[in-house]
């Protein structure tokens, strides 16, 4: 037969995709019926859904993109009677996206809450991975709130990727969960190309070999911290020569980016690609650096991390950046945004740190806990027993 690739958007591509996917779930399977595991919205420049979902085939859960939620309405009815239908969803930002004032952010939640129902109403489990606590950069905050205590009382499963995430949840939102699981991040080992070694990596950004490289790789956003450090690294650059700060990253049009492209531009100890990196390209950023720096603000689950993480690379976060555990004690080195001379201090007095081999045996015994297949496989675990009726 002839099979398109990745045929569309349009809801009649999306029910196509649905029973071609259900067609190969295992229909004899008594113990595990199949499942439709609708999930919502997808982000296909983030490797972290199909890393998330990679072993839920074979837990009969069978992953279905949903684009948009209006999709539903045509493809509920178009899937097999007596199939058990899930929910997924993930960011949350699409609720508000594009309200301009408090008020139709406000009739958007409503909105969504009246979904939210009329899903449960027709049988639909939902379940929520908690990303954030709220979006970055928050506009209407307390309609924000009220939107995730939406989302807490209308799910069947919460997924949260650390233990202490339902503190935050419950000093947050004031909603508990009726139920949780926990499953981490997973590192994206094996979702990037990663053949290159660090001369081969060096030599293709043009940085010398004896420098000593810190990488900071994601969108240069307000909330991480971009332009404080530079301040730390004005001090620790002058008492260290060698220092180099790799940023690789799209700039979003937010406050705060003009001038740190201004100070980057100008500043001796950085290397600023400001632009997507293409997938087959993140290795030359990552193998050309001893160490990961991460000044954020404030974070809850962090995607970067878990990538130079996968590359096995110790990691200098700020005391407002949440690790959850995706590092080992022995792999992380912590200073305060706030206090650049101090901070300074903690990078140049940690040089031999970061290119320790038990540090880096301790980040790879760590890891292989953290595998996607191994993550997915608990995850599915965990969800099936929360969700699959009592026998």
């Amino acid at each position: 037969m002839i099979l398109p690739w990745r045929r569309g958007t349009s809801a009649a591509h999306l029910v196509d995709d649905a029973l071609s996917a259900l067609a190969a779930a295992d229909w004899a399977d008594l113990s595990q019926p199949p499942v439709a595991w609708l999930h919502w919205p997808v982000d296909m420049a983030n490797p972290y859904q199909s890393l998330l979902y990679s072993r839920f085939a074979g837990h009969n859960l069978v992953p279905i993109r949903v684009r948009r939620l209006n999709q539903l309405d045509t493809l509920l009815p178009a899937l097999p009677d007596g199939i058990a239908r899930v929910l997924h969803v993930h960011w949350l930002y699409g609720v508000t996206a594009g309200c301009t004032s408090t008020a139709q952010a406000q009739a958007a939640v409503d909105t969504f809450a009246g979904t939210l129902d009329a899903l449960r109403g027709q049988g639909v489990r939902l379940v929520w991975t908690v990303h954030n606590v709220l979006p970055h950069e928050t506009v209407h905050r307390a309609t924000e709130i009220r939107l995730r205590q939406v989302m807490l009382a209308a799910a069947d499963v919460v997924h949260l990727m650390h233990e202490s995430h339902l503190d935050v949840l419950r000093d947050n939102f004031g909603v508990e969960p009726r139920h949780v699981v926990i499953a981490r991040h997973p590192t994206f080992v094996g979702a990037y190309p990663d053949w290159v070694d660090r001369r081969a990596a060096r030599n293709h950004l043009g940085i010398p070999l004896g420098a000593r490289v810190l990488v900071t790789f994601g969108q240069v956003r307000p909330y991480k911290g971009h332009g404080d450090f530079l301040d730390a690294l004005d001090i620790a650059s002058a008492d260290d020569p060698r220092l180099r700060w790799l940023v690789a990253g799209k700039v979003r049009e937010e406050a705060g980016g003009p001038e740190f492209m201004r100070r980057a531009a100008d500043h001796p100890a950085v290397i600023f690609h400001p632009g997507f990196v293409p997938d087959s390209d993140v290795q030359y950023f990552l193998r050309a650096a001893d160490a990961a720096v991460y000044p954020y603000r404030s974070s809850l689950n962090s995607g970067a991390l878990a990538l130079t993480a996968g590359f096995e690379l110790p990691a200098y976060v700020s005391t407002g950046t949440t690790v959850g555990g995706l590092m080992p004690d022995e792999g992380l080195r912590r200073f305060d945004l706030t206090d650049p001379a101090k901070a300074a201090e903690i990078i140049t007095g940690s040089a031999g740190w970061a290119g320790s081999p038990s540090v880096h045996d301790a980040i790879r015994a760590h890891l292989h806990e953290l595998t996607p297949a191994q993550i997915s496989d608990r995850l599915a675990t965990d969800l099936r027993r929360h969700l699959d009726p009592p026998t």
